[in-house]
């Protein structure tokens, strides 16, 4: 049997414990905010959130259950998992001021070039952009106009 390296073995249990809990209060406080939107318009929160909290609830168990492993070297950069992290943040609360398609057209933009990492070329550049119209185009026209599902217009556009 080998020793286990140091450099590369780390407690996985501790953080796993801590996401698993912060995120199911997330989804508590989701399930309990919903209540102030009408039945059809917190269908799709409420799923996400009951899929989250359930989520949540077997990573906790398997962080209590299931022993810590050898971590393997990891890439990449923390600045940029973290800017990930605050640009969905920013997005979220951005929805009330900006409404949903600005907010939502900024927030995939700034998640695009935080989270690309190849080469910028003018065709990826125009495919990725095609993309993110037709994701948000999609988006809007289930939820606004199939499901009737009220979105956020915007503080800033609604006196223009």
């Amino acid at each position: 049997m080998s020793a286990p390296n140091l450099a590369t073995s780390r407690d996985t249990t501790a953080s796993d414990r801590i996401l698993a809990t912060i995120m199911a209060v997330v989804a508590v406080g989701a399930i309990v905010f919903s209540r102030d939107i009408s039945a059809m318009a917190s269908v799709f929160p409420r799923t996400i959130a009951a899929l989250l909290l359930l989520l949540s609830l077997i990573l906790l168990v398997k962080a209590f259950t299931v022993r810590s492993h050898d971590a393997r070297p990891e890439g990449g950069s923390v600045g940029r998992r973290l800017a990930l992290v605050g640009i969905i943040l920013a997005w979220a609360f951005a929805l009330n001021s900006l409404g949903f398609l600005a907010s939502s057209l900024l927030g995939t933009i700034a998640l695009t070039v935080v989270a690309h990492f190849h080469e910028w070329n003018t065709k990826r550049a125009l495919i990725y952009g095609l993309a993110i119209l037709a994701i948000i185009g999609f988006f809007y026209g289930l939820f606004a106009l199939l499901l009737d599902v009220p979105l956020p217009d915007g503080v800033l556009w609604r006196n223009l």
